[in-house]
Parts: structure tokens; sequence; C-alpha cells
């Protein structure tokens, strides 16, 4: 009853005349200074996009930002490195991905995806940094997901280069009665649009996708050609998908179907499933302490 009854309280707002009028598209907190909180500003829709914005505001002063970045598009999404807290992952709505020293000056990054280094085709809708323990090369990668059916994995040993994880491909997801019973037609596209990804926290190996079409797949870092798994429960685009921090073998889904889903990754059924009233789950987090919460954004 008493988280029933909980309610938050604003204590105070991020704003200046450089944002006014512009969405917030995306936050990132930085792990070295946990006062620091940059900000993107872009738009989703095609018909409205503009140049982006990103913002870096700090807890002792919210009423002007310490920094800010001019993008020639809309910001879709930003990550802070783990090991490298100065990095600045961003994601871009023409495909672009690119890497920035917040310890420069200057607003420009220091490494960017171009058209000939395997710059995505379309919109990125997440970029994430994770290990990479496997291989010759170790330490910290970048990871894009993107509408373009890509998930490709970025290093910057020599510049900003590119691996395809994997290439998503279209699964059917109706259920085996249901697919029987319906006029099979043929794929516009054989590609999946990307929507998200997590990394399993006990084995940075293995990730999970979130696709346009409500499918999730389970993948592995050393299988460029199928899938581990796959998991159908949502009738909409999958928004976020994240691992549990408590226990690597459970993850939770949300989308635009209104639903926030709990899975074991070795079932393809979910454990549970909850509903909102009547709008679309944009985001799900779960809690750094207690290992049966979490929170969703409508």
């Amino acid at each position: 009853s008493r988280l029933l009854g909980g309610s938050l309280e604003e204590l105070w707002g991020f704003e200046c005349s450089l944002c006014a009028g512009r969405n917030v598209s995306c936050m990132a907190w930085n792990t070295l200074q946990p006062d620091l909180l940059a900000v993107a500003y872009g738009e989703f829709e095609f018909t409205k996009q503009t140049d982006g914005l990103i913002l870096f505001w700090s807890l002792k002063n919210p009423g002007y930002p310490m920094k800010t970045y001019r993008t020639p598009c809309s910001v879709t999404s930003i990550a802070f490195a783990n090991r490298s807290p100065h990095l600045l992952g961003v994601g871009m709505y023409d495909g672009t991905v690119a890497v920035y020293d917040v310890r420069k000056e200057e607003d420009k990054p220091v490494l960017e995806s171009g058209y000939g280094g395997g710059k995505h085709s379309d919109c990125v809708w997440e970029v994430r940094w994770t290990d990479k323990d496997h291989g010759a090369e170790r330490g910290e990668v970048l990871v894009s997901v993107s509408s373009d059916g890509r998930v490709a994995q970025w290093s910057m040993s020599k510049g900003l280069e590119h691996t395809d994880l994997i290439k998503l491909k279209r699964v059917n997801t109706q259920s085996k009665s249901a697919a029987a019973n319906t006029k099979r037609e043929a794929f516009i596209s054989r590609m999946a649009s990307g929507m998200c990804a997590d990394f399993n926290p006990k084995d940075p190996s293995l990730y999970i996708v979130g696709t346009e079409e409500g499918a999730m797949h389970k993948c592995s870092v050393s299988y460029n050609e199928q899938y581990l798994d796959t998991y159908t429960g949502h009738s909409g685009p999958v928004y976020k998908v994240a691992w549990s921090p408590f226990l690597s073998s459970a993850f939770l889904s949300c989308s635009a179907d209104w639903s926030v889903k709990m899975w074991h990754s070795d079932q393809e059924a979910p454990l549970l499933s909850m509903q909102s009233s009547s709008d679309c789950v944009n985001d799900i987090q779960w809690s750094p302490t207690v290992s049966t919460v979490f929170v969703s954004v409508t």
C-alpha cells in the first residue's frame, strides 16, 4: 500500500532558450560524475526532422548547460562509456554513429561513421557500450541497433571500424494454428527493423534484440547468421528490453501493444504479462537494489 500510494515531487527542471520548443529524445547519466546528465534533442518523425542538439546539464546549475553539441540531424540515442566515461556514443536519425570526447572544447565528434565505413542506412534507435572479452581484441566497444536491420559493433582501435554482429531477418510471429488458417503472404522485406538491445550482465557475449515487428531474438556475438532463440509475445514494436541485474536468465520487454512482459531466456512464453491502461510503454528499467521492482514509462 505504501508503494501504491507513493508520489514523485518535482525539485527543479533543466531548461534554457537553447532547447525551447525541442523534443527530448533520450538522456544518459555519466558513470564517473553522477551529477552530469547528457540530454539529447531530436524528432522521431520524418516530416518533423530538424537539426539535433546535446546539452550537458549539472545538478549544480540547472539554469544553463555546461556544454553544448549541435548535430546536423536529430539525435535518437546516446550512451556514456563505462570504462572511459569521457566518451559519449551518439546515434542519429540519418544512420550516423559518432563518438564524442566530452573533455574537448569543440563540438565535433572524434570519430564518426561514413557511407564507406559501414554507416547505417536508417535511424539508429539505440547505442550501447559493452565489454569485448573474446578474440584478439579486448576492451569496450560500442554497439548500435538500427531500422536498417543491422546490429553493428564499432571498434575504436583504428578509427571507427564496424563489424555486423547480425543482420535481422523477419520471422512469422503468428502461432502455428493461426498461421495454418491464414493465407500465406510474402514479406515485403526480409530484413527486420531493430529497435533496442541489451547485453547479458553475466555473459556479455549474449544479447537480446527487440524488433519493430514485435519479435525478440537472443543472439550471440560468435554467431552472425542465426538466432539462438526467438520470443514472439508482443503484437507491436518492442521499444525496450532489459536483463535482470540479479537473475541473468530473466529479462523484461515493453512494447507499443501497451504491455510489459517478463521472460525466462529458456522459455518461449512470457512468465508474466502486465497491461497498461491505454498507452504504449516506451521504456522500462530494473531497480538496481530490489530484485522484484522495476519502473515503466508510458
